[in-house]
């Protein structure tokens, strides 16, 4: 027996929460307008909606950015027209419109499609928020389909929507690609570093650390070459916290950054400490970054773990509370907002945070590891150009752009509790973090009391946690581990040796015997196999899921044959990556250990 159909309301709170908050504004004064009467103009309506969905060319694996979503009725035609794996994404200007049609029962069961993701009102992160859902590495392309009749009625929000859809859309799939892509490294990156950052305290311990204070951030942009002598100049007022790429420029200028935060998980990250000291400084780092990097700083590392699965379930093991969360969002300097809040800081300022290109396409500062490797410049000419603090436009480069809406977002968020400045005079304008030169800043005096990091220092070397449990926790998820290795191989291997297309009988019941048993091990441990999943394995079965499409000329048997054989295969590579993983993280480990 099913239970009662869940509201309008229920809907929106479930699926799409950004937008819970405009729609509950409109007032009931304001709901009876039912999709601007369009359907009382037409005399033959869902004609007119049946040739419109008869002149789509409607593509698998494709995302689709539709005009209006009216009573829905065009809506509902598109999605029984859709193939399976197409989403939509529908933007209506009016919430009263949308509140007007969720009050239709029809439209309620629409809104749980869940190939269909709605945002409406102002074209701003709230209304694109669901994109965060979207299959983004499934869809292979992305298109604008206008339904002419609410298009028409207001073309300048719909064109505009058209272009904003694009600009967020190609936001979060680099943000989610990323979080794919790179989730093997991450995942080997923190058996890496368990050994130590196991040991470490969590970033909490720093809560209310300076309180009243004013935090200055400071990144690698070109600005920072020319502001140098304002962070050395408030270097004892100041929580003076670095990003790597940035930290050896401020070494060689004679300034000891009191934190540096570094998360990249890529070799390149440890340059950005080669040939100076490390003494004086603690690190801020996740469980991903470079484990070379957390080597450099024993005895001074905080860490956090907040969306790290494989970190947190380590922790719960060890009986520690899972690790705090910091908003990260594919660039370490969007760590400085949750830095800033959790040490008591009432500002934050940012330097070197150019977010763009010099006009010559220089892109950060001289004396940076990007200038050794030879990837400190770009093309102007293929880069955005955006409004600048002082300069009418600067070149922004496609990586810097995403960040450059990021800071955005996170300026909107985090305006409340911070008072947020920029001191970036070559760099993009950020709305929301007003521009203040550094000469004037300097002027002013940032502050007139100096700090003293000494006893948070103290604080984190005497804190350090117990890691005898490492080992015993690196062993049992090897046995896991090995275990869906051997079955996912066999089953693999036992499809690839057969001489058909169709397995025997005798064949193809060994081959299910082997998957109901690594499917019963994967139940048994369900929460450990969800930590195991959240590494190389992920990116494996997305491309599984990829091919799961491919069985062009294939009956029914031989396909799902075909489909069982590839996820055998991806679940055997996924496990393998993992294995190699961990014999790397222990090898570390032990050649440390002896020295």
């Amino acid at each position: 027996m099913s239970g009662p159909r869940r509201t309008f309301i229920d809907i929106i709170e479930e699926r799409f929460p950004a937008l819970l908050e405009r729609v509950k504004a409109v007032s009931v004064a304001k709901k009876a307008n039912p999709a601007k009467g369009l359907r009382s103009r037409s005399q033959d309506w869902d004609g007119l909606i049946a040739r419109w969905v008869e002149g789509l060319d409607l593509e698998s694996n494709a995302a689709i950015a539709l005009s209006g979503f009216g009573d829905g009725s065009h809506v509902e035609a598109l999605m029984k027209a859709l193939p399976s794996e197409t989403c939509v994404f529908c933007v209506e200007e009016k919430v009263e419109d949308l509140v007007a049609a969720g009050a239709n029962e029809r439209v309620c069961r629409l809104l749980e499609d869940r190939r269909l993701f709605i945002g409406c009102g102002e074209l701003d992160q709230e209304c694109f928020e669901s994109l965060s859902r979207f299959p983004l590495l499934e869809v292979r392309s992305a298109s604008p389909v206008i339904f002419a009749p609410i298009f028409n009625s207001s073309p300048r929000y719909y064109s505009r929507y058209f272009t904003e859809f694009a600009r967020a859309f190609d936001y979060w799939r680099k943000l989610f690609g990323t979080n794919v892509t790179a989730s093997g490294k991450w995942q080997s990156n923190t058996l890496k570093n368990l050994p130590i950052l196991a040991g470490a305290p969590d970033i909490a311990v720093l809560k209310g650390a300076f309180e009243g204070r004013t935090m200055i951030l400071i990144s690698a942009g070109p600005s920072l070459d020319e502001s140098l002598e304002f962070v050395r100049e408030n270097e004892d007022r100041c929580v003076i916290v670095a990003v790597n790429s940035s930290y050896r420029a401020l070494r060689n200028a004679g300034i000891v950054p009191h934190f540096v935060l570094a998360a990249d998980p890529y070799e390149y990250t440890a340059k950005g400490f080669d040939g100076v000291s490390c003494d004086g400084t603690i690190l801020l780092c996740p469980y991903i970054v470079y484990s070379d990097v957390v080597r450099r700083f024993l005895g001074r590392i905080a860490t956090w773990s907040g969306s790290n699965i494989l970190a947190n379930y380590a922790r719960k093991k060890a009986g520690h509370s899972a690790g705090s969360h910091v908003v990260e969002m594919g660039t370490v300097s969007a760590c400085a907002f949750d830095f800033a809040v959790l040490f008591g800081c009432t500002r934050l300022i940012f330097v070197g945070q150019d977010l763009a290109a010099r006009t010559d396409g220089q892109l950060h500062a001289s004396d940076s590891f990007y200038e050794e490797m030879g990837i400190n410049s770009v093309d102007t000419g293929l880069c955005r150009q955006m409004p600048g603090n002082t300069l009418a436009s600067v070149p922004v480069e496609e990586k810097l752009y995403v960040y450059l809406k990021v800071f955005e977002t996170l300026a909107g968020a985090y305006s409340q509790k911070l008072e947020l400045i920029n001191t970036s005079r070559l760099g993009a304008r950020v709305e929301g973090i007003p521009y203040i030169p550094i000469d004037k800043m300097m002027s002013e005096k940032v502050s007139v009391e100096e700090i003293s990091i000494g006893t948070i220092r103290d604080r984190i070397v005497l804190s350090s946690l117990d890691t005898d449990w490492v080992e015993p926790f690196f062993a049992r998820i090897e046995a896991f581990v090995q275990a869906l290795c051997s079955l996912s191989l066999k089953g693999a291997l036992r499809l690839e040796m057969s001489d058909e297309a169709t397995p025997s009988k005798t064949d193809l019941g060994q081959v299910m015997e082997y998957r109901s048993r690594l499917l019963g091990y994967m139940e048994k441990e369900q929460e450990l196999f969800e930590v195991i999943k959240d590494g190389a394995l992920k990116y494996e079965l997305v491309l599984y899921t990829r091919s799961k499409g491919d069985a062009d000329g294939l009956d029914e048997i031989e396909a799902e044959c075909n489909d069982l054989k590839e996820y055998f295969w991806a679940i055997a590579e996924g496990s393998f990556a993992l294995l190699k993983s961990i014999e790397e993280a222990r090898c570390k480990a032990l050649v440390e250990s002896n020295t």
